[in-house]
């Protein structure tokens, strides 16, 4: 809308600046010889003196042909000589010649405009001409075209009732044109801010952010295009990488579920084959190896239905305070059998005082239960495992460590996938699913938070992540 008054207010300029120019023109030429009949009428100056009887007379008569008409007889370096007009009136005495001599000239642009001695700041069209006396450049005939008469008449008009009404028509022409095309941009642009909101409504609803920036509908529609096209392409590249991840999933999966099923049907068969052949100890290690088997492919085949469901959201934590500190002493005690076989040393080392967190606390067992079993398989006889709880301003740290085999730096960013498995792991031995660390890492983001992992081979590693305190 203000663009097109800005267009309007210099248009009305535009047209005015070219009238005035027009009426300079049009004034110039049909008044142009004005300066050449005055002098040819009478020799005006001669041999340097000048007529001023004549130069009187004569502009006498131009001004009763045009009343507003100022004319002044010039000598050759432009210095006023004499004029019709009281002398107390004019306040420029020279002339400037460059306007004068480019006057002579007929190709000359039109209109062509000089000072006028009564108004030195202002500049108008004018008529000039040569005075010659036996050939002799003797001065110049200089009138002025639009004088204080033009002036004080422009004035008058200015304030006639027509000129007011035209005034007024052009005011109000360009008010409607100003509603009118209000109107039509309002119109054209409803269907731009009816897509604009419904863009910023799907935005709203598909993420947490509170919205887009304030601006024009252009501005909001681009940024929205800009975000949009942005998370489409991580989205695109997440399903390529989902789908990669499955592919290997399910060649990883497919390799261990055979593993185990083909050695219990080898002992099975065996069995059945040579049953009678077999002696009671040779069938009951047997029979013991492929409930081991069976063992293992039970924990995968659970595994993956825990991580299936942790990664469909169809298992959504309920936080709840409950006591850190206590939690990890009861975990930590289920393992103390299995470490005093394996003369390992379990050390818990926990605050003494509340440790009120708020979680979902048979996740954040589980989480404890893998990180402590995989410690435990990686950690030597005479080794050392060890739990820590750290407050902090805002949460509770936990820690575990292990004073096992350690990580290579080559492995630490695959440790969490899915059945990876390092190559100094213990877990190629165990009946480990090779999902645990996987687990791990869905139920902390679930959390909100995030699992670090330090290592060195030969010198164990530590995981931790955070834990949000009761407030």
């Amino acid at each position: 809308m203000g663009l097109f008054l800005l267009i309007g207010v210099v248009l009305a300029y535009i047209i005015r600046i070219t009238t005035v120019q027009y009426n300079l023109e049009i004034t110039q030429r049909l008044n142009g010889s004005i300066a050449m009949y005055v002098a040819a009428e009478e020799q005006l100056i001669e041999n340097g003196q000048h007529n001023e009887a004549a130069i009187k007379r004569l502009a006498e008569r131009a001004m009763v042909i045009n009343p507003t008409v100022e004319v002044y007889l010039l000598d050759a370096a432009g210095r006023i000589l004499s004029h019709n007009i009281p002398d107390e009136a004019v306040l420029q005495r020279t002339i400037p010649l460059d306007g004068i001599q480019a006057f002579m000239q007929a190709d000359a642009k039109r209109p062509l405009l000089s000072l006028d001695p009564r108004s030195p700041d202002n500049h108008k069209a004018f008529s000039a001409a040569e005075v010659r006396h036996n050939g002799e450049l003797e001065g110049y005939v200089y009138a002025i075209l639009g004088g204080q008469a033009y002036e004080q008449l422009a004035k008058d008009i200015s304030q006639n009732y027509i000129l007011q009404v035209a005034l007024a028509s052009i005011v109000a022409l360009l008010l409607m044109g100003f509603i009118l095309a209000w109107l039509m941009v309002k119109v054209l642009t409803q269907p731009l801010k009816k897509l604009t909101h419904a863009v910023v409504q799907f935005q709203q609803s598909e993420t947490t952010e509170s919205g887009l920036a304030a601006g024009d509908e252009i501005a909001v529609l681009e940024q929205a295009f800009s975000d949009m096209k942005a998370r489409i392409n991580q989205q695109m590249n997440q399903i390529k990488a989902a789908d990669q991840n499955r592919r290997d999933l399910i060649s990883n999966v497919s390799h261990d579920l055979r593993t185990p099923l083909a050695s219990v049907q080898g002992y099975l068969d065996t069995l059945v084959i040579k049953g009678d052949a077999l002696s009671d100890a040779e069938k009951t290690q047997f029979m013991a190896t492929a409930s081991k088997h069976c063992q293992r492919l039970n924990q995968l085949v659970g595994d993956l239905f825990e991580l299936s469901k942790l990664d469909s959201l169809a298992i959504k934590p309920k936080m709840e305070p409950f006591s850190m500190a206590e939690l990890m002493q009861d975990v930590s005690m289920a393992f103390q059998h299995q470490c005093s076989e394996r003369q390992i040393t379990m050390k818990v080392s926990v605050p003494d005082r509340p440790c009120e967190v708020v979680a979902d606390i048979g996740l954040m067992q589980r989480v404890l239960e893998n990180l402590i079993g995989n410690a435990v398989k990686h950690t030597e006889a005479g080794g050392q495992v060890s739990l820590k709880l750290h407050a902090k301003d805002h949460a509770f740290q936990v820690e575990v460590a292990d004073t096992g085999c350690g990580i290579s730096e080559a492995e630490l960013p695959h440790i969490f996938e899915r059945l990876y498995r390092a190559e100094n792991s213990a877990t190629s031995m165990s009946n480990s699913s090779g999902l645990g660390l996987a687990i791990v890492k869905k139920i902390i983001e679930l959390h909100n938070s995030s699992i670090q992992v330090v290592s060195q081979l030969g010198r164990g590693s530590a995981f931790t992540f955070e834990v949000p305190r009761l407030a």
